[in-house]
């Protein structure tokens, strides 16, 4: 048997597939142990995009959102920001407003929140401490903002992505060569 993944930690994944299916489910939690992986994605899962959550040909505009993603925990003003890039605050609303059809506040707090989802979903770690990971002091404030954003509070997204069933990796000729 012969498979393909893309990018390192995917090849951890599907290794514990393998693992667990050939194995057992003890063999594929003690692997994942000694390569400190908390938990192997399914196949369902998505892997983040790197290095940018917008595609853009413009420089200022992926310079942006490399320092966003660079400063997670630490959020940075949007005043700040736009002279981290060389340019005016009002020249950078433009900027996001003309290739990001949103404000570069909203595509910041977008990216935040999207981390702290992956975090909760890939982690054991407490909500306050996620929430301080990707910028928020207060964690009733950033259950709030993840209510709003995807529509449930961040402990009942947790615990309902963790109770659905992973899907097996399937063997078809199509996914194995």
């Amino acid at each position: 048997m012969r498979g393909s993944c893309a990018g390192g930690s995917s090849a951890a994944d599907m290794a514990a597939t393998i693992v667990r299916r050939h194995i057992s489910s003890d063999a594929e939690r003690n692997a994942l142990e000694v390569l400190q992986i908390e938990k192997a994605r399914s196949a369902l899962d998505i892997q983040p995009r790197r290095p940018l959550s917008i595609d853009s040909d413009d420089p200022r505009l992926k310079a942006a959102l490399i320092i966003m993603e660079r400063n997670m925990e630490n959020a940075l003003s949007i005043p700040k920001l736009a002279a981290a890039v060389g340019v005016s605050r009002r020249q950078l609303e433009r900027l996001f407003q003309d290739k990001a059809q949103s404000s570069p506040a909203l595509v910041y707090k977008r990216m935040r929140l999207e981390k702290a989802k992956q975090l909760l979903l890939q982690t054991k770690a407490p909500l306050i401490d996620i929430a301080t990971q990707v910028g928020y002091d207060n964690a009733s404030h950033f259950a709030r903002l993840f209510r709003e954003a995807f529509g449930e509070r961040p402990t009942k997204f947790r615990t309902t992505a963790r109770d659905k069933p992973s899907l097996v990796v399937s063997e078809s000729p199509a996914s194995l060569s």
